[in-house]
């Protein structure tokens, strides 16, 4: 019995002691206030330069790397029917390849919440260039002036609401861009130790 107590001890102290303690990730404002902090364990919402969108659970953070267990669920074809299946998988990246994090509070679980951050630019951006092609397409089928009738007015109000739009949009994309608003900071869990022994 005390043999086994011994070596249960001996493996747990072995483990405690060669376990290595995850790095974080910092979202800093340019006078070094933290915004965010990304450790083991936190929900990240992110976009790559290549363009491709990350939502998962950060399941380690070592080398520079992030590993990141993403969720998928799709419909599943079986014998009955079909049924919602989920799968799973684990990814690995680099975060100097990350070059958007979605850490504002409007983001939950890697969508926007609301009608008006998501659709709401675009819609006027669509709209304004759809009326000025299609007021422009008119005028010319009719042979008419764009000086008749306020068509000139009605043309830039149209065009002032597309470039309202863009410029929301734009605006909404530059605030969670890593070098704008904030920038990035990668801490090693030996940094901090060391400071903290200091």
């Amino acid at each position: 019995m005390k043999k086994t107590l011994l070596l249960i001890t001996v493996l747990f102290s072995s483990l405690l002691t060669f376990s290595q303690q995850s790095d974080f990730i910092v979202l800093k404002k340019w006078n070094n206030r933290t915004i965010k902090t990304f450790y083991v364990g936190s929900f990240i919402s992110a976009q790559t330069h290549r363009g491709f969108n990350i939502n998962g659970f950060i399941t380690e953070i070592r080398n520079d790397s992030i590993y990141i267990r993403q969720e998928e669920r799709q419909l599943m074809g079986t014998e009955f029917g079909s049924t919602l299946d989920t799968v799973k998988f684990t990814i690995g990246i680099d975060y100097r390849e990350i070059s958007k994090f979605n850490y504002t509070k409007n983001y939950k679980w890697g969508g926007k919440k609301g009608f008006v951050q998501v659709a709401l630019p675009k819609i006027m951006m669509i709209g304004g260039v759809g009326f000025i092609i299609l007021e422009t397409v008119n005028t010319i089928y009719r042979k008419e002036s764009f000086n008749d009738d306020g068509k000139l007015a009605s043309l830039g109000v149209a065009a002032g609401v597309a470039v309202a739009g863009y410029l929301w949009q734009h605006w909404q994309d530059r605030s969670n861009k890593a070098g704008g608003k904030y920038k990035v900071v990668y801490m090693r869990a030996a940094d901090v130790k060391f400071l903290q022994n200091k």
